[in-house]
């Protein structure tokens, strides 16, 4: 587990604030362009799914796409790497970003990380709130899991009616 302190010194923030709309794939496509902010990615065929304005624009296969990659690209895989969870950190947002070369003495920051075989340059690391991760992952991805596993769907279904199987 890495190991932080807040300090004045040598921490330049970048993060801007934004509006995400309130839909799930939106929310999911914004925790995409977090991640892309933190990590060399430049691939189009990921960053196409990071503009989360224009997330109506997509189609429900599309859709689908976003849902798999955040499955791929899940906090697991940042967590005390790129991620790290810092109410101080975050002030009155829910997340912060910080430009590595600027915090890299003070955080267990890693300088690439391998995903899905290849491995990308952390290019600055973004601290959260839990109640950012559950607002924008957690969240969005378990009613986005209903949507695409029609089994966990007819559970669910079943679970909020009176029926009962025997």
């Amino acid at each position: 587990m890495a190991v932080y302190q807040q300090s004045n010194y040598g921490i330049r923030e970048t993060g801007t604030t934004t509006s995400v709309p309130n839909n799930d794939i939106a929310r999911c496509m914004y925790y995409l362009k977090c991640v892309c902010a933190v990590i060399d990615c430049n691939d189009a065929n990921i960053l196409r799914y990071t503009n989360y304005n224009n997330y109506w624009i997509l189609s429900d296969s599309e859709d689908e796409i976003v849902y798999k990659l955040c499955l791929t690209l899940s906090p697991d895989e940042f967590e005390d790497k790129v991620f790290f969870e810092s109410d101080a950190m975050c002030g009155s947002s829910g997340n912060n970003f910080f430009e590595i070369s600027q915090v890299q003495n003070r955080l267990g920051v890693v300088g690439s990380i391998l995903i899905a075989g290849r491995t990308r340059r952390v290019t600055s690391i973004m601290t959260y709130k839990m109640s950012w991760m559950r607002t924008n992952y957690f969240g969005p991805m378990s009613r986005l899991a209903d949507r695409f596993n029609p089994e966990r769907r007819l559970i669910r279904a079943l679970q909020e009616t009176d029926c009962t199987i025997s």
